[in-house]
């Protein structure tokens, strides 16, 4: 990477690299604070998303896109070639990714459904699947909630309406899929996710400092965040630990954070660095999850949390 930092070879490392590459895909009303730092007038998410596509062809790296129902709805010409294409995977990531926020959480403060109530979760999951599907012509298996928002009714329904697999949790060290109930499968981000960990839009030093004060945006990789080339050096120090002990890694590399971040170039090189392992998509893991090394072997990596480098 620039100023000096170089991505380690991963191709040469002693056994094989397992890599689930993912991220999420937010529709344009949804109006992030992310989406609020997009230059163009006329640029969306689910636009950068086509180019962030164009890197992972050049790279040959397959990836399963975790997409919001309403981006079909609203944007679906833009996102059809995204949607459709053979490296790419589509899951279910809510219709309308718990819109309004201020009424999802002061919804779930009192009830602890923060999907709100389980008969608007039950239409929120079966439409967007509905809209996945019509946009691509198959049924999603896989999912991963708005804000990794899970509560005591969304696995049930998940599993009522076909989901197989889940990935809404951040578990240092969780580094092989597990069986959780109700027929579903979760692989957890097992390696430092983007967003609250990376230098960008809004989340500048002084707005992570205050976040931090109040005691939001820690797990378990702490509540450091870092700038980009940094962030892509510790993605591949985890991946290397999690290779050590033949696990599967899952990160989580949303299209509009590496934008934002600094216009793909870490992720280039992130990529560059990842060529020549095996990619997988979230619906290929039910072929590998009986295949897991022994637990004694899993367990031997300490959980890992970064921090600020001198």
């Amino acid at each position: 990477m620039g100023g000096g930092i170089c991505l380690a070879k991963l191709s040469g490392m002693e056994g094989a690299v397992v890599i689930c590459l993912t991220g999420d895909v937010h529709h344009k009303s949804l109006h992030t604070n992310d989406q609020r730092f997009i230059a163009e007038l006329r640029d969306t998410e689910v636009k950068i998303t086509r180019r962030y596509l164009e890197l992972l062809e050049r790279h040959d790296a397959k990836v399963t896109l975790y997409i919001c129902g309403r981006c079909f709805t609203e944007e679906g010409e833009d996102l059809h070639p995204t949607a459709t294409h053979p490296l790419v995977e589509v899951g279910g990531h809510g219709f309308r990714a718990r819109q309004p926020r201020w009424l999802f959480d002061w919804y779930g403060e009192r009830t602890a459904n923060w999907n709100g109530p389980k008969w608007f979760q039950a239409w929120d999951i079966r439409k967007c699947l509905r809209a996945c599907q019509e946009g691509t012509d198959y049924r999603p298996v896989s999912w991963r909630g708005h804000s990794y928002k899970v509560d005591p009714n969304t696995y049930p329904l998940l599993s009522k309406y076909g989901v197989k697999l889940v990935s809404d949790e951040i578990r240092a060290n969780n580094l092989w899929p597990e069986r959780i109930g109700w027929g579903l499968i979760s692989h957890p981000m097992n390696v430092i996710p983007d967003h609250d960990h990376l230098y960008h839009a809004h989340r500048t030093p002084e707005y992570v400092e205050r976040m931090n004060q109040i005691g939001y945006g820690a797990d378990e990789f702490g509540s450091v965040s870092y700038g980009v080339e940094e962030w892509g050096r510790l993605v591949v120090e985890q991946v290397e630990r999690i290779e050590g002990v033949s696990g599967i890694s899952t990160i989580l590399a949303h299209p509009l954070c590496m934008y934002l971040a600094d216009g793909f170039k870490t992720l280039d090189r992130l990529l560059k660095a990842l060529r020549g392992t095996e990619m997988i998509w979230a619906r290929e893991i039910p072929d590998l999850i009986d295949a897991a090394p022994p637990q004694g072997r899993l367990s031997g990596l300490e959980q890992y949390r970064p921090q600020p480098r001198e």
